[in-house]
C-alpha cells in the first residue's frame, strides 16, 4: 500500500518538476554560464565561509541515497535509470540556482538562530502560513526521522554485519558520537562536515577513476546499456525515468528546499558566487557520485535486476568484494560510515530549525531525545518501508517547495 501511494506521488512529482523546470529555464534565461567562471576570491573569512556552507549541503545530501540508494534505484527502475539522473540534473540545477537566491535574501532570526527556507518564503511572499506550517511538519518527519532512520539503518546493519557485533552496540556507539558532535549547534556541525566531506568526496573520486581504468574495456558495453535501457517500459511504476528523478533528487536535494536553509547562513549578499559553488556541488553528486555508485554496480557480474526485497547494500557489500577481494566490504563500510554520519547530523539541524521555527521556546533536549529514540527503532524496522516513507514526504516537501519558487519566479528573476 505504502509503495503504491510513493510511486503514484512520483509520477505526479516527477511530471510536475521536469514541466515546471523546463519553463523556468526559459521564463527565467537560466544563465548556465554561472558555474563557467571561477569564483572570485575576497578575503579569507569570506571564502572560508562559502566551502563551510558548500559542505555543509554537500554533508546533508551525499549518504547512503547516493551509495545504496542507487544500487536499489537500478534494481527496481534498470540500468537506464542513470540516464535520467544525468537528464535531470540540468532541471535541477536551476533548483538549486533558485533555492540559493531566495535562501539568502528570506530569512529570519528566532530566539538568536538563523532560520532560512521554503517555510519564510512561503509566509512572507505567498502569505499562506498554513502552508508554510505543513511544509515545516512534513521536514521534520522526512529528516528529523525518516532521513536519520535510513541512514542508521544502512549504517548499522553495514558495521554489524562485517564486524559481527549485535546491532544494539552499534546503535550505543552511533549515539554516543552523534549526541557530541551536535551538542553546540550548527558551528561545531559545520566544523565536523568540513573534515568529512572533502576526505570522503576526494576518496569516492579515487574509488571510481581506478573502476573506470580497471574496467575501461567494459565500459563502452556498460555505457550502451544504460542508453538502451533508458527508455524501456516495463510498467508504469517502473519507469526509468521516474526513479531517475526521484533518486536524483533525493541524492542532491535539489527541489526540496534543503539548499535555502543552509544559504540563509551565508553572509555574502552576492548570491550568484553562492549558487556558482552550489550548483557545482548539484552536479558532482548527481554526475559523479551517482555515475561511481552505478559503475561500481554495473560492472560486476550480478543481476540486480531479478532481485527482491532488497535494501541496495547488499548489492554494494557484493559489487565491493567483487572489485576489491574482502578488503573490499571494509572500504565500503568506511564510506558508508563517513557517508551517513555526516547525513545524520545534518538532517538533525534541518529538522532542528523547522522545529524551532513551529515552536519558538521548545528545549534543545527534546530533540536531542526524539534523534536518539530514532536511531534506536531504526535498528527494528525494514529498510524497504523506510525508503517508501522518504520518498513520500520527499515528494510533498519538493511539490509544495516548487510551487512556491514557481510563484515568486517573477521576484526572483527581478531582483
Amino acid at each position: 500500500m505504502i509503495t503504491n501511494i510513493s510511486y503514484i506521488l512520483w509520477i505526479i512529482t516527477t511530471f510536475l518538476i521536469t514541466i515546471t523546470g523546463v519553463y523556468l529555464l526559459l521564463y527565467l534565461k537560466f544563465p548556465f554560464n554561472l558555474i563557467s567562471k571561477k569564483v572570485k576570491k575576497t578575503d579569507k573569512v569570506d571564502t572560508f565561509s562559502k566551502l563551510k556552507l558548500l559542505n555543509l549541503s554537500l554533508a546533508g545530501k551525499i549518504g547512503v541515497g547516493s551509495i545504496s540508494g542507487i544500487a536499489y534505484a537500478i534494481a527496481i527502475g534498470g540500468e537506464g535509470t542513470l540516464f535520467w539522473i544525468w537528464v535531470s540534473t540540468i532541471i535541477l540545477s536551476l533548483y538549486t540556482f533558485m533555492e540559493t537566491k531566495v535562501g539568502i535574501k528570506y530569512k529570519e532570526k528566532i530566539n538568536g538562530i538563523t532560520i532560512g527556507g521554503p517555510q519564510i518564503y512561503i509566509k512572507k511572499e505567498l502569505n499562506k502560513p498554513k502552508l508554510a506550517f505543513l511544509y515545516c511538519f512534513l521536514i521534520i518527519i522526512t529528516y528529523l526521522f525518516s532521513f536519520i532512520l535510513i541512514q542508521s539503518n544502512t549504517l548499522i546493519i553495514s558495521f554489524s554485519t562485517i564486524l559481527k557485533i549485535k546491532k544494539e552496540y552499534i546503535s550505543f556507539i552511533l549515539i554516543l558520537i552523534t549526541i557530541l558532535s551536535i551538542n553546540k549547534g550548527i558551528k561545531r556541525i559545520s566544523n565536523i562536515v568540513s573534515l568529512i566531506v572533502p576526505v570522503m568526496g576526494l576518496a569516492y573520486l579515487m574509488i571510481g577513476i581506478y573502476l573506470i581504468i580497471v574496467n575501461y574495456n567494459k565500459m563502452p558495453l556498460v555505457l550502451m546499456k544504460i542508453l538502451k535501457k533508458s527508455f524501456e517500459f516495463k510498467s508504469l511504476t517502473t519507469l526509468p525515468i521516474i526513479i531517475g528523478v526521484q533518486r536524483a533528487i533525493f541524492s542532491n536535494e535539489a527541489g526540496i528546499g534543503t539548499t535555502s536553509m543552509i544559504c540563509a547562513l551565508s553572509k555574502n549578499d552576492d548570491y550568484r558566487q553562492e549558487a556558482k559553488l552550489q550548483i557545482i556541488g548539484t552536479c558532482f553528486i548527481s554526475l559523479v557520485v551517482c555515475t561511481i555508485s552505478a559503475l561500481i554496480v554495473l560492472t560486476t557480474n550480478i543481476d540486480i535486476t531479478s532481485m527482491i526485497n532488497v535494501n541496495g547494500i547488499e548489492i554494494m557489500n557484493y559489487s565491493f568484494i567483487y572489485h576489491f577481494n574482502k578488503i573490499g566490504i571494509y572500504i565500503l563500510n568506511i564510506i558508508i560510515s563517513l557517508f551517513a554520519f555526516s547525513t545524520i547530523i545534518t538532517s538533525y539541524y534541518y529538522g532542528y530549525i523547522n522545529i524551532k521555527y513551529l515552536f519558538k521556546n521548545i528545549s534543545d533536549k527534546i530533540v536531542l531525545i526524539v534523534v536518539i529514540i530514532v536511531i534506536v527503532i531504526s535498528n527494528y524496522l525494514k529498510a524497504s518501508s523506510i525508503w517508501s516513507i522518504v520518498d513520500i514526504m520527499t515528494s510533498l516537501a519538493s511539490l509544495i517547495n516548487i510551487y512556491a519558487l514557481f510563484k515568486i519566479k517573477d521576484k526572483i528573476k527581478k531582483e
